[in-house]
């Protein structure tokens, strides 16, 4: 579905889901550079249970826009579209590296409805490397060369690896500009206490970009949370292993005891 929020179209996959589903409506939020798709996989188990969003951002996959440069910028787009479709049914945000980022930054002021978070190859803070602002300035190409090396655990199969790339190549290098200079600018360590949501940390115990100390800091810093480490599998860990990052949201979410 199309939402238009502010004079923008915004993407919304919707699932068609089981007849019968339960709470909490799950909220899929992507990184840096990609769109809905790399949720995929956990669309297609989740969609038999529980109502499953998958969001674009502004300036992604297919929605309108230009992107942010701000980590907060996005958190307002994903406050009006949750406020557009379910402003009042419990809902568990998802978010991978940067859309980690736009969900701790949510967290920090809840509305009633949110039940709990899932934070994905993400931190409490992503300094980016100066040389990833320089490809994507001077050589783009380079820079989508790279993901193959940084993205991934050195098994991961080559079909997840292009898919992964393959999307990412389709958002303009101005606005994955945009989206490393918010996760630059994002910190948020001396805040972390006032996250009270229950809160289930993935990393792969592989990940380059956002490696494992940042998950334990996280699961340090957030009063209810617990902490998964996937074996073999990187920064793409809900692609790479799906069936492990699956099984482990499944188990977290049965632990919230929301009524059915």
């Amino acid at each position: 579905m199309i939402i238009e929020i502010d004079g923008i179209p915004i993407h919304l996959q919707e699932e068609k889901t089981a007849e019968e589903v339960k709470p909490p409506a799950l909220f899929f939020i992507h990184g840096a550079g990609g769109d809905c798709s790399q949720w995929n996989r956990q669309a297609a188990y989740f969609r038999q249970t529980h109502p499953v969003y998958l969001l674009d951002l502004p300036g992604h996959g297919k929605s309108g826009g230009g992107g942010e440069k701000e980590i907060g910028a996005y958190a307002e787009w994903v406050r009006k579209v949750i406020q557009r479709i379910s402003p009042e049914s419990p809902i568990l945000l998802v978010g991978h590296s940067m859309g980690g980022a736009v969900v701790q930054t949510l967290a920090l002021d809840p509305w009633q409805g949110l039940a709990g978070i899932v934070l994905v190859g993400t931190g409490a803070k992503l300094g980016v490397l100066p040389e990833i602002f320089r490809m994507l300035e001077k050589d783009p190409e380079s820079f989508f060369c790279s993901i193959d090396v940084a993205a991934f655990h050195p098994k991961t199969p080559r079909e997840i690896r292009d898919s992964v790339i393959q999307g990412i190549r389709r958002c303009p290098p101005p606005v994955i500009h945009g989206d490393f200079t918010a996760c630059d600018r994002f910190d948020i360590r001396t805040l972390m206490d006032k996250i009270s949501s229950p809160a289930l940390i993935i990393c792969g115990d592989r990940d380059k970009l956002t490696p494992v100390k940042y998950s334990m800091y996280l699961k340090d810093s957030i009063p209810s949370s617990r902490l998964e480490i996937i074996p073999e599998a990187g920064h793409q860990v809900m692609m790479e292993q799906a069936d492990a990052f699956n099984s482990a949201m499944a188990g977290f979410i049965d632990g919230l005891g929301l009524p059915a």
